[in-house]
């Protein structure tokens, strides 16, 4: 299974996914708030909008008309983050949103009286609020890429061991005619405890985040 290997595949395109999302979201959300034109309301609109649309409804589009010509363009794991960061930006936007509204406005004026500008304001003001918010979509999008094994298999095509993350190495113990369950089962233990553990230290965070951002 080369497990190490691909642990760490899959550790390096979870984390940046996950910064990524959580970087670009809080952004897009914060802007959105407080610059509210009827632009940004329609493309909020549009953005929870995209939520409801499955996957696979999108999928063959996205692999046979776009994907075929980044991949030339970009490395498979480098436009495999790009689509983790687009898919997940939505939800995360949608509970960025609802918590950003619930954070005064006279922090970030007396930020911008300070000597502040609207950069340092965002980054040394928002984020730091935004902290359980931030740490709710992190446990939830690491839940999702870790698990993930439809996208991967559409993009990392090349059957190399330093392309595949975990979930996809585990097919080497999958045959035609029969299965190796005594190396199958102790790969999915192996596979999964890392996210078990990642859920059971975040899951407070979870409910506190999403019930913050829906109620506010």
């Amino acid at each position: 299974m080369n497990f190490v290997t691909s642990f760490k595949n899959t550790l390096l395109i979870t984390v940046v996914s996950v910064v990524g999302i959580i970087i670009f979201s809080a952004m897009a959300a914060y802007y959105m708030v407080r610059v509210s034109n009827h632009f940004n309301k329609i493309l909020f609109a549009l953005l929870v909008a995209s939520m409801i649309i499955p996957f696979r409804s999108i999928m063959i589009p996205l692999m046979y008309i776009y994907g075929a010509k980044l991949l030339i363009q970009v490395a498979p794991t480098t436009l495999l983050i790009i689509l983790y960061i687009g898919f997940g930006s939505a939800l995360s936007v949608f509970i960025y949103h609802g918590f950003v509204k619930s954070i005064p406005l006279e922090l970030e004026e007396a930020s911008l009286i300070d000597g502040c500008t609207r950069r340092q304001t965002f980054v040394q003001v928002v984020l730091p609020i935004l902290a359980p918010t931030s740490m709710t979509i992190a446990v939830l999008n690491v839940i999702w890429i870790w698990n993930d094994y439809l996208l991967p298999s559409l993009i990392l095509t090349d059957k190399k061991h330093f392309t595949m993350p975990v979930q996809m190495k585990m097919k080497v113990f999958n045959g035609t005619y029969m299965n190796n369950w005594e190396l199958l089962i102790p790969a999915i233990l192996i596979t999964t405890m890392p996210i078990l553990i990642a859920y059971l230290f975040g899951q407070r965070f979870i409910i506190k985040g999403v019930m913050q951002g829906a109620i506010k």
